[in-house]
């Protein structure tokens, strides 16, 4: 939740939903089977690392490119309303193969060079 949102007038099922300030991603993500997210790029990557499926419902900006690709990489279900997370979930959940290309796409990531040496090398190049 951002942390300047005033919680005190949400209306939530306190058994099943807990409202917080800041949380760390990566503790957000301990524990889960699914994301369900917007697609914003650093959830889509947190997750992606993580090893973990997602439902989508791009909304705006760079979010319908980034839930294109990780479908494409066939990592996620992609929805168009609220209404189909739900069902997004349980297919998710019901089909291995999200959660076997979520695990292949972060053993890639694992491979990758880390964004202090990537600047390194680009800097290297420069003139």
């Amino acid at each position: 939740m951002n942390p300047s949102a005033q919680t005190d007038t949400l209306s939530v099922d306190e058994r099943s939903v807990r409202v917080t300030g800041f949380v760390p991603m990566r503790q957000l993500l301990q524990g889960i089977d699914v994301v369900v997210s917007s697609g914003g790029a650093g959830t889509v990557l947190a997750a992606l690392g993580s090893a973990l499926p997602m439902v989508l419902l791009p909304m705006g900006l760079d979010k319908p490119l980034n839930a294109e690709r990780a479908a494409a990489l066939g990592t996620a279900a992609l929805v168009d309303s609220p209404e189909q997370v739900g069902d997004g979930v349980a297919k998710v959940l019901r089909n291995a193969s999200f959660t076997t290309a979520a695990a292949d796409a972060a053993r890639q990531i694992t491979t990758m060079n880390p964004a202090d040496q990537v600047l390194s090398q680009l800097l290297e190049l420069m003139p």
